[in-house]
Formats: structure tokens, sequence, C-alpha cells
């Protein structure tokens, strides 16, 4: 019990131990949060006998669930930590529905669609329909509806589009990304049953970074009816209003719930006095949060601020100079322990080109780069999608692409699965004794690639990949780089989920595929100076911080909601532990590119204090 309560400051001590059944927990960044949620986690094993089994940990990305799982490990044993479900809401739905997705007639290898695999059945639906709407109203649509059965007057053709395109996906064994928790809902609401069950199972529940939960999140997080519940977050750092986060939820939660414990974390371990200071002159000028502040313990340099750059061109090269001459060589902070924020991609694209020209070794952390979206390896995951979901005609259909099939040979097979009712793939079952059809050389090349995955034994998806890679070598890019590079993540991805004890099925990876997150990247471990924008820097911590692109309609950007965006520049600075350097160029590309003078960001005076970096 001592060991597990040592070094904890008063607060935190409560947090840990409290025997309240519902607790707010506002915890500032910095404040040891994680330590707080998983060192309770074991003193309920622990000191109260609560098995793992019965606590569910939500949080909001695969990285944070993965730390705080390994912790969890360190502190109760490995035997008893992998039992606890530590992962994403995304996660956790994927799991109620593979265990109990029948019920909604959906089959536990289904598919899970993303924006890519749903722009294109929409895209197909309007024109089927006769092109009376438009791919950006059907998505606008989309994002407001929460059931595609729902109907409107004011929005009959997005309506149509999306009632069908929800039967297509019941079709495809495929479930839209973005309705994973509305199918969990709506089978918890249906089978009454099944929801008794989670609520039998789940006596604790905990849900981290709840200043982020959505409506459908936190009503899920209702439905499950937890005696014990504890929520973990920072209203200081709710910056996901733009997809569908209520801040209200963690403002509201006190009064929602009248006999909570409400907890403060405000002793700040992780930046400097300067670094603090900062951010609390900065956030101090929000009005619709709750009240704390936080509090240093220990000094460090001052807040540097560079705004006599000429232009982004110069700034990125000051940027380069400064990682590459003063920081690195004058006080040896590893490469690694540097990042550089801006507000947008296009932001970080500039820094990167400009660091890679100055030699200066850099990670991207975004979507770009990344090796399961390059040409050389989305056909394989394709095969592999197929494969494992015989109904999903969109892989399917890109699988055929590879082969010569004659149009109106595969036109008359669709329409077969359209008035047979059956999948595409039957329908292509009944030509695969005609030897001279376009569509029968497809056939033979998947028959054969389930006998060698038969013969071989596979159940890993490192082991069917590395298959595929090698029966479909017919095309030359399959032995690029970006193969090995995926073979690598794939790799670290099921020694990852083997560690903690979860699933490493191939059918595990397919779904993981669409719900992963983009700090995945940092799994990787390399010595390179990290680039990212603010938002993907979220729960993230670095010795070394540079924020660029300080220019007032940029960062605040004028399309933002100023608190919000505040609150986005204060994730941005306590990301910092020892150094932080803000820069601001004097002119800066607009919407068309063009170079336009811009008046420094009025976030830099918020911060109320900060030294000139001389260039």
């Amino acid at each position: 019990m001592s060991t597990l309560l040592n070094g904890l400051n008063e607060n935190q001590l409560r947090a840990v131990t409290s025997a309240a059944p519902v607790i707010l927990c506002l915890a500032g960044a910095g404040s040891g949060k994680t330590t707080v949620l998983t060192r309770r986690v074991a003193n309920l094993h622990l000191n109260h006998g609560i098995s793992a089994e019965n606590m569910l940990c939500l949080t909001f990305t695969r990285l944070a669930g993965k730390e705080m799982k390994e912790r969890v490990i360190q502190l109760i044993g490995e035997e008893e930590g992998t039992k606890l479900f530590c992962n994403t809401f995304h996660a956790f739905a994927v799991s109620v529905l593979k265990q109990h997705g029948h019920k909604l007639g959906i089959d536990e290898n289904f598919t899970i669609y993303g924006d890519e695999d749903r722009q294109e059945l929409l895209e197909k639906i309007i024109r089927e329909f006769g092109n009376r709407t438009t791919i950006k109203k059907v998505l606008d649509r989309h994002e407001q509806c929460g059931d595609y059965r729902e109907e409107d007057a004011y929005y009959l053709e997005e309506s149509r589009v999306l009632k069908e395109y929800g039967y297509r996906c019941k079709q495809n064994n495929a479930v839209d990304l973005n309705r994973l928790i509305d199918l969990v809902i709506r089978l918890w609401e249906l089978h009454p049953e099944v929801m008794d069950e989670y609520r039998q199972t789940y006596t604790h529940v905990f849900v981290d970074e709840y200043q982020d939960t959505n409506e459908e999140q936190a009503y899920m997080i209702d439905l499950l009816q937890a005696p014990n519940l504890f929520v973990v977050g920072d209203d200081f750092q709710a910056i996901y209003g733009w997809r569908g986060a209520e801040v209200r939820f963690i403002l509201d939660f006190a009064s929602n719930n009248p006999h909570c414990e409400v907890i403060k974390l405000e002793d700040n371990y992780r930046s400097t006095e300067s670094i603090i200071a900062a951010a609390n002159s900065l956030i101090r000028n929000n009005v619709n949060q709750t009240e704390k502040k936080l509090i240093a313990h220990k000094k460090g340099p001052e807040v540097y601020v560079s705004s006599s750059l000429h232009s982004a061109d110069q700034e990125a090269i000051f940027i380069a100079r400064v990682v590459a001459d003063k920081l690195n060589s004058e006080d040896s902070i590893p490469f690694k322990n540097i990042a550089i924020l801006a507000r947008t991609n296009k932001q970080i694209d500039n820094i990167y080109r400009i660091l890679e020209q100055a030699q200066v070794p850099c990670l991207r952390v975004s979507g770009k780069d990344d090796p399961f979206n390059s040409p050389a390896v989305r056909p394989l995951l394709q095969w592999m999608y197929f494969l494992y979901n015989k109904r999903d005609n969109i892989a399917l259909k890109k699988c055929l692409k590879q082969f010569d099939v004659r149009h109106l040979q595969f036109s008359e097979l669709e329409f077969k699965a359209l008035t047979d009712e059956i999948p595409l793939w039957d329908a292509l079952q009944t030509v695969r004794q005609d030897h001279t059809h376009s569509v029968h050389p497809f056939i033979m090349v998947v028959e054969a690639v389930e006998d060698r995955i038969d013969a071989a034994d596979v159940n890993l998806p490192t082991e069917c990949f590395d298959l595929l890679t090698e029966l479909l070598t017919a095309n030359k890019h399959f032995n690029s780089t970006a193969v090995h590079s995926a073979k690598y993540s794939i790799a670290r991805w099921e020694e990852s989920k083997q560690e903690l004890g979860e699933d490493s099925s191939i059918q595990a990876f397919l779904k993981f595929l669409r719900y992963r997150d983009v700090q995945e990247k940092l799994i990787q471990e390399q010595d390179a100076v990290k680039l990212m924008t603010v938002h993907a820097s979220k729960g993230l911590e670095f010795d070394t911080v540079i924020v660029a692109g300080l220019n007032q309609g940029v960062f605040p950007s004028k399309r933002g909601d100023i608190e919000e965006e505040r609150r986005l520049f204060y994730v941005a600075v306590t990301r910092a532990k020892n150094r932080l350097i803000l820069t601001c160029p004097e002119r800066a590309p607009d919407w068309r590119g063009n170079l336009q003078p811009m008046p420094p960001s009025q976030f830099l005076d918020e911060l109320g204090i900060g030294k000139e970096w001389a260039v």
C-alpha cells in the first residue's frame, strides 16, 4: 500500500484513494493525470479486491491507452493487468460489435469503412440516383444525422442516399467508422440483455480526456450506469469542438452529478516556472471554464520569441538553425526531444522541407508518408480486407482492378448479385467453371492465395502480409521501401498487442487500421525532431518545443472559435518541459499562396512574458 502511494501529493492521494462513487478529476497539464489514473486502478485491485476484468478505461488515443495499460501491468502484474480493457472508445465499440453485432446482422469479420470508402460508395449511390444532390451535401448530412433511418423533408435526397448507404454497408458486412458508437447504442437499446451484461461486468468505469467527449460517447457512458465512475480531464485543453466534442460535458459534470467529488490537480511537474506563468497568463483570458491555476515546481530559461523574421521561409530557416546549431550542439539535446508545432499541416510541410535541406533528422507526425497509404501497400491491404470479409464489395472491386476484367461481363455479375440479393463474390462463383470468362483468373488467384494461407496456417497480420507480398509480386511497386516500412509497422503493432495481452489477429489489425490515430507514428523509436500540428501533439511532452506561425488570422485561425483557439495554443505551450520558443514571420502565405503582411498573434501579448531571440 505504501509503495503504491509513494510520491503522491495531497490531491493526487485523494484521487487515488477516494471512496466516492462518482469523481470528477480536473487534471491540469503535467499534473500526473496518468499516474493518478493507473494507481487508482491498482489501488482498487490490490487493496479492495476489484478484478481488472471489472474495470473499463476509455481513452482518446491508443498511445495513451497503451501507456496506461503498461503502467497498470507493472503495478499489479501481467496476469491480472492484461485483463484490463484500456483503449479508445472506437476500440471498445469494435469489441462490443465483434461479440454481439450479429444481433444487428453484423458478422464478427465486419469491415470498417473510413473516409475514402464512405465517399466512394456515396458517390456511386448519388450517380445511381440521378445526381440529384452533391457529395458535400450528403457528407454534411452524414455528420449531422445520427441514424441512417431518419428522414427529413428538408434533406429528402440526402436522406435517400444515406439510407441506401446504410443498406449497402449492411450488404457488405461493413460498419461506418463514424457510426461505431451509434451502433453500440442501438444494440444496447434494442437488446437490453446485452446492455445488462456490460453493466454487470464493468462496475468501475474510467474516462480519460473527458473534455473531448462528444454526445454519443457521453450517452454511451450514461447507458453503462457504472456504480463507480471516475472521469478525468482538463477543460483548458478542450480542442476538438470542430469534430463534435462538447466541453460542456466536463463543465456541467458537477452540477449534473451533485453528489460527485471534485478533485483538482494543479501542481505541474512537467514545465518550468516561465512556461507555466505564460500558460496561466494566456488561459485566464477565456471566460467559459473552471477555476484552476497551474503551479510550477522548477526553474528554467525564459520563453523566447522571434518576431523579426521577414517570411515563412526565413522562419523555417531560423528554426532549422536553432535546432541544428544552438540546441543540439550547445545543450546536447537529442533530436527526438525536440518538437516543432504549427497550426496547420501546410506550415509543417514548409518547415519539414527546410529541415530536410539542412540535413536535420526529422519525423513528420501526420497522415502523410504513411506506408499504409502508399500505392505499393494499399493493394495488399485491400486483398487482406477482401480475404477476411468476402462480402466487402469495395475491397473486392479494388482487387479486381489488378485483372483485365471486361466491364460488360462484370456489370452482368453485379446485376445478378443485385437481383438475386446475394453477395457479389457469390455471383462471381457462378462463372467459376467458365475458363473463358474474364473474371475466372481472379477467382483462381483468390483460391490459390486461400490455399496457401490455409497450408501455412496463417494467423498473424505479418504472416498474411508477407504471403501476399510474395504471391502478388507481378506489380513492381510491391518491392518498395513502403512495403518494408509497412511490414515493420505491422510487426510493432503485433508485438504491442501481444505484450498487453490483447487480440493480435488479422481481423483485429484490419479494424485497427481504420480507427488508428496520428500518434501511432510516435511508436517508432527514431532520434529525429518531431514535426506535427498542435492537435496531434495533445497528450505528449518534449524537452524543447518550437511553435511556429504565430500570426493573427493563422493562430488564432480566423475561422475558429477564439476560446478554443486559445485552448489550442495553451496545449502547445504546455507541451514544453524546459524550453519554449515562439516564432512569428512578418509575412506569411494567404490561402492562395501569396505572401501577405500579417500581424503577430494576439496570443503573444496574452502570454505576458517572452524574451526576443536575436536572429
